[in-house]
């Protein structure tokens, strides 16, 4: 089969990293293009792609209205002539002359998104349910549910709680705290410490953003400078590598439509702990496979991060029985498939 992905930008993303490993695997077995649209990208993700993926940049300026782009990228899919068009934002479609002549699937990768030109493409895929009722409730209909999927193989796992005494916490996504809540897991830390008496925890931010300043701040406030560190961006594989070192992942998201940080915890077999969001908490199963506190409520998340440091054994038959409900539901060989039978399905329907 001949795929084309068409993204805007290739920055450190759930989507963006999502593309790398379905396209990775996709090649295997099929003709398989990448076309990134803006000059942004990640040359760290980029480099990702293996051989069999065909990328080409066309480094338009975002926001550009340069016709000559447009043209370049509309001509490079006439030449390539794909079967299916995967569309990673719904307002590509009007980027493309040629859609009338080819099938078009779009993934909608979030809840609260613009959703420009969804209604002229073939098919649309939400990445999990919460995602769909979203989309239904804004009156897009003929949407299938296509769960973002990770490379399992290539995460490390845990094998048991290690024996240092400070509780090692983790927390992965972008700096962005009006979305991703971080700054309600730096409350929930000074509650840890001044309510409850515990001291012995470190946190870990990995990920780089515009909250940036505003959490160090607040790190600051709540004297917790020897308690957090922000470590940066980090790629994937240091991430894979690394997430077996702790004791606890925390996504304390205010709104998410998935969350693919919470599968890789669940897949280096740690605790996850979640806010109760429906993207999140269709991924741990309303709490069968891990924790939860309630959305933006900072004395639950204290008091769940609380209950986790002092219930080991629950802990643990927790992880191994989550680890099995992720190996068959989120590993990018399922995603990949079934985005392969969506495909086929576009492109039989005359």
């Amino acid at each position: 089969m001949k795929i084309l992905h068409l993204i805007f930008s290739l920055n450190i993303g759930g989507a963006e990293s999502m593309l790398v490993d379905i396209a990775n695997y996709q090649a295997y077995n099929n003709d398989v293009y990448v076309y990134i649209i803006n000059s942004e990208y990640n040359q760290i993700l980029l480099n990702s792609f293996n051989s069999k993926v065909n990328i080409r940049l066309f480094n338009r300026k975002v926001n550009s209205k340069n016709l000559i782009k447009i043209i370049e990228i509309n001509n490079a899919i006439l030449q390539f002539n794909p079967e299916i068009i995967h569309c990673h934002d719904s307002n590509i479609i009007n980027f493309l002359f040629v859609s009338y002549f080819y099938k078009t699937l779009l993934t909608v990768h979030d809840i609260n998104l613009p959703l420009i030109g969804i209604k002229r493409y073939n098919k649309v895929i939400a990445i999990s349910s919460t995602v769909k009722k979203h989309l239904l409730n804004r009156k897009i209909e003929n949407i299938s549910i296509v769960y973002n999927g990770i490379n399992i193989s290539k995460i490390k796992c845990k094998t048991s709680r290690h024996s240092s005494d400070i509780f090692k916490i983790i927390q992965v996504s972008r700096l962005d705290h009006l979305k991703k809540g971080q700054h309600i897991l730096l409350e929930a830390l000074y509650i840890l410490i001044h309510e409850y008496g515990i001291e012995n925890f470190h946190l870990d931010y990995v990920g780089e953003g515009n909250s940036l300043i505003f959490l160090r701040n607040l790190v600051t406030k709540y004297n917790l400078d020897n308690k957090v560190t922000f470590v940066g961006l980090k790629d994937r594989s240091y991430i894979y590598s690394n997430l077996m070192n702790y004791d606890l992942l925390v996504q304390p998201s205010i709104f998410e439509g998935f969350g693919l940080t919470v599968s890789e915890g669940l897949a280096a077999k740690i605790p996850v702990l979640v806010s109760a969001n429906d993207g999140p908490m269709e991924i741990i199963q309303n709490g069968k496979y891990g924790f939860y506190f309630k959305k933006e409520d900072v004395n639950d998340c204290a008091k769940q991060i609380k209950e986790i440091m002092s219930c080991p054994e629950k802990v643990n038959l927790i992880r191994e029985c989550a680890y099995k409900y992720c190996l068959s539901n989120f590993d990018i060989s399922i995603t990949a498939e079934n985005y392969c039978k969506e495909y086929k399905i576009v492109i039989d329907n005359k």
